[in-house]
């Protein structure tokens, strides 16, 4: 399978300004791992002052970095999975997988609030004693046992746009909506327009209706739900602590769903830094 990002190329190139590198900055040997001076041999190859190793130095240009910037953004408006792009674009899973994570940041941060993003990744189990432990808080759902961190519970919630919203809740959000869960439509749980929660890997849905809209909501909630298991289904699992970044991922594509890939992939461009290739620094 070939991917043409040839498109993106000139977007993601007005997001990047020209940079001069210095050319007498010292590099890292590959064999020794020390940052040293490096003498150039008449083959072109480097060698290192220290422990005299020969190698070549190997340089990636920006224009390189952007090229594949467009290609693993393609793929991941095309869902297919860290490991899929890899092996799609033969670049490495480990740029592969830096770049996804990316991504969902950005998607993260345009679609949630700022204070609630903190509970995506240090969102931790309150200690009740008086609780079974092998039993979900909230849901009853049967849980592994020595899971300390587990994703909060979300409230899917359409808007008056048609969109969908994933809400992650905090314990006393999470205590008070599960206190109201499958009471009748004029709740205050019911005016605040969640149609269902997301717990434990799970939809939990409403179980009394008793207005058109809020079946309506209901059978949204269900469609949003079987898109989104189908897709997690391709990345084999995920794991808890990335849960809350892989369902904003998700309700940005199925809100977008009407666009082809290419359209999505310039909405993520919009989105991105300034120089995020000088931000966006493959972690050691």
């Amino acid at each position: 399978m070939i991917i043409n990002a040839d498109t993106l190329l000139p977007h993601l190139k007005d997001k990047v300004r020209p940079m001069h590198s210095d050319a007498s900055r010292h590099l890292i040997c590959p064999e020794c791992g020390i940052r040293t001076k490096l003498h150039t041999l008449a083959d072109g190859r480097k060698k290192c002052s220290v422990c005299g190793k020969k190698f070549r130095v190997h340089k990636v240009t920006d224009d390189i970095k952007l090229k594949q910037c467009a290609e693993i953004l393609l793929c991941f408006c095309l869902d297919f999975s860290a490991h899929k792009s890899s092996q799609v674009t033969h670049h490495r899973y480990r740029l592969v997988a830096g770049y996804y994570e990316h991504f969902r940041n950005l998607l993260t941060m345009k679609n949630l609030p700022k204070e609630k993003i903190p509970l995506l990744s240090t969102y931790k189990k309150a200690d009740r004693m008086d609780e079974d432990a092998t039993r979900c808080r909230w849901c009853h759902s049967h849980i592994k046992t020595g899971k300390e961190n587990r994703p909060p519970v979300f409230g899917i919630q359409f808007k008056e746009s048609g969109e969908v919203y994933i809400d992650p809740l905090k314990d006393d959000e999470a205590v008070f909506h599960f206190h109201t869960f499958g009471e009748g439509p004029d709740t205050s749980a019911r005016l605040e327009g969640y149609a269902g929660f997301i717990c434990c890997g799970k939809f939990h849905r409403f179980t009394k209706d008793g207005l058109t809209k809020m079946n309506q909501e209901k059978d949204g909630a269900e469609q949003v739900w079987t898109w989104i298991r189908q897709r997690v289904q391709t990345h084999h699992g995920i794991w808890n602590k990335n849960t809350g970044f892989y369902l904003k991922e998700l309700e940005w594509k199925y809100n977008n769903r009407s666009l082809d890939p290419e359209l999505q992939a310039k909405k993520i461009i919009d989105l991105m830094p300034a120089d995020f290739l000088t931000e966006w620094k493959e972690q050691k």
